[in-house]
């Protein structure tokens, strides 16, 4: 937390600075003096449809068309003071329309063929509003924005047994979006007139705070708001460039695949398969940038798997092992620069990674579930916007900053689950059903630049339960616990250095519940 240090050297009250320290920082996740807007309300409703018919033996065609609207609205007070130094508050409102055709075949050639092939059809709009104060309203970002989002793409999979030994999959998807976006991003203060000092044509100095409603113009000079690369003359303070972005994304994704069975009982496997995410527009600007949309494009993955599957000992044990590599392009990644959260592609990146997954039923009623995954996932080369000093170099005791070879944001490099159930049959012709569920994951980084105060530690999360299931199964009651060792740490954070802020979401603590179900 940067400081703004309130002192009162005068004795008199009128002309004090604002509070704004370490004060503040409570040293307790559920606790805050923040007083701004804290909410989070989503409406939504919507309908779906699923009709099949079969067209002839092992031969079906389906239809699953899906309605959705929502309303949502947010608030968040990131500075945890009674200040208005970092305050956010959202409403969106959103519709999408969806339409999938499939033509599914199983089990032909005597079971040796399966298939999918359709066309999918997404239609979205909707507007998103949302309104950030700074530094007691020194920057007011005032931001509407309209979006609409077409989608339409043709799939197809193909599984086919070759003999006992080898099976092959063959599948693609053509995928083609059209995204419009206008953004209505406005500094209601005219922080930047005020800061560059402009005048009006008479030569007047708008000091801070007294800023004119008609565009001021640098005395002897053009009007500010092109000398400052305001992109409207008819709105002085509007930061975003005016008019519709328009973006078209077009991608095929193959994806190819080979099983050989040794046995029964045994599955080796390996594939090759691509994928990719649209791209779009930055939208929450708080500076001007000319008369250009800042955009970002599409990310692009490769990615290779080998594996086994198997059971064991009459089926008693599963084993699973899968190693992987992913190679992205243009990797979209969130990263601040002054107060805007800007996406932007970060450059290439690669995961490398294996897990191993068991399954063991070791005596009547006691299955255990266990898994570990190791990832080795880090950059191959860095944008020239993220390798910009101000925005992700490294800073001394405060930040290690992006390189190439730096962890990816948000992985872990171990991740552990063990979660054994225990059923026991009661006399009555009831059941108890224990369960327990331990997960481990190592240290993450939460942003590009990996500042060391929002570092997540390793951490060790136990949840538990209890079930009673009565004879007839029409109905259960289950008691249990999450985060039994109440461990709190970041789930998500950032850094804003030009308010002075650094923000985060904690985990939530222990907590306990008691649930009846029923079956009718």
């Amino acid at each position: 937390m940067g400081s703004l240090a309130g002192v009162n050297t005068d004795a008199d009250p009128t002309n004090n600075r604002l509070p704004w320290d370490g004060r503040f920082i409570t040293g307790d996740p559920d606790k805050t003096y923040a007083t701004g807007p804290t909410l989070n309300k989503l409406r939504a409703w919507g309908f779906a449809g699923n009709l099949e018919y079969d067209l002839a033996e092992g031969l079906m065609v389906r239809s699953i068309t899906s309605y959705r609207k929502t309303d949502w609205k947010a608030g968040s007070d990131l500075d945890g003071s009674p200040l208005s130094m970092l305050e956010l508050t959202f409403s969106q409102n959103q519709q999408q329309f969806s339409q999938e055709v499939q033509l599914l075949g199983s089990n032909l050639l005597d079971g040796k063929l399966n298939f999918v092939a359709g066309a999918y059809y997404f239609k979205e709009d909707g507007d998103l509003h949302d309104y950030v104060t700074f530094d007691e309203g020194l920057l007011q970002v005032d931001g509407p924005n309209s979006f609409d989002t077409k989608n339409y793409a043709f799939f197809g999979q193909v599984d086919f047994r070759v003999n006992d030994w080898i099976g092959i999959t063959l599948g693609g998807r053509y995928t083609k979006e059209t995204k419009l976006f206008e953004g209505g991003q406005q500094d209601l203060n005219g922080g930047n007139y005020k800061l560059f000092g402009c005048a009006n044509a008479a030569g007047t100095i708008f000091p801070f705070g007294d800023f004119p409603l008609a565009p001021p113009q640098a005395a002897g000079g053009p009007p500010c708001f092109a000398a400052l690369s305001y992109p409207d003359p008819t709105n002085p303070v509007r930061v975003y460039v005016p008019g519709v972005n328009r973006k078209t994304f077009s991608n095929f994704a193959p994806k190819i695949g080979v099983q050989l069975h040794p046995n029964d009982d045994v599955m080796v496997y390996g594939s090759y398969s691509e994928g990719y995410k649209t791209g779009g527009w930055t939208t929450r600007l708080t500076n001007p940038q000319g008369n250009v949309a800042p955009d970002f494009d599409e990310e692009i993955a490769e990615t290779f798997e080998v594996g086994v599957k198997s059971t064991w000992l009459d089926r008693r044990l599963q084993v699973n092992v899968a190693a992987f590599s992913t190679n992205y392009k243009n990797v979209q990644l969130n990263q601040q620069v002054g107060t805007s959260p800007t996406i932007d592609n970060a450059g290439t990146a690669r995961i490398k990674g294996v897990e191993l997954e068991a399954i063991v039923a070791p005596v009547k009623g006691l299955t255990i579930n266990a898994s570990v995954g190791y990832l080795d996932a880090c950059f191959t080369a860095l944008s020239a916007s993220v390798l910009r000093p101000d925005v992700a170099g490294p800073i001394p005791g405060l930040r290690e900053g992006a390189v190439v070879g730096g962890q990816l944001p948000k992985t872990a490099k171990w991740s552990t689950n063990l979660a054994p159930r225990y059923e026991l049959g009661l006399g009555n012709g009831g059941s108890m059903v224990f369960l327990a569920d331990w997960t481990h994951k190592s240290a993450v980084w939460n942003d590009v630049a990996r500042y060391l105060p929002l570092r997540r530690q390793p951490i060790d999360i136990v949840n538990a339960s209890l079930t009673y299931r009565e004879p007839g199964g029409k109905w259960d009651l289950t008691v249990g616990g999450t985060n039994l060792t109440d461990e709190r740490y970041l789930v998500s954070a950032g850094a804003n250095d030009a308010a002075g802020v650094y923000f985060g979401s904690y985990n939530r603590p222990r907590e306990w519940y008691a649930r009846v179900g029923f079956k009718f």
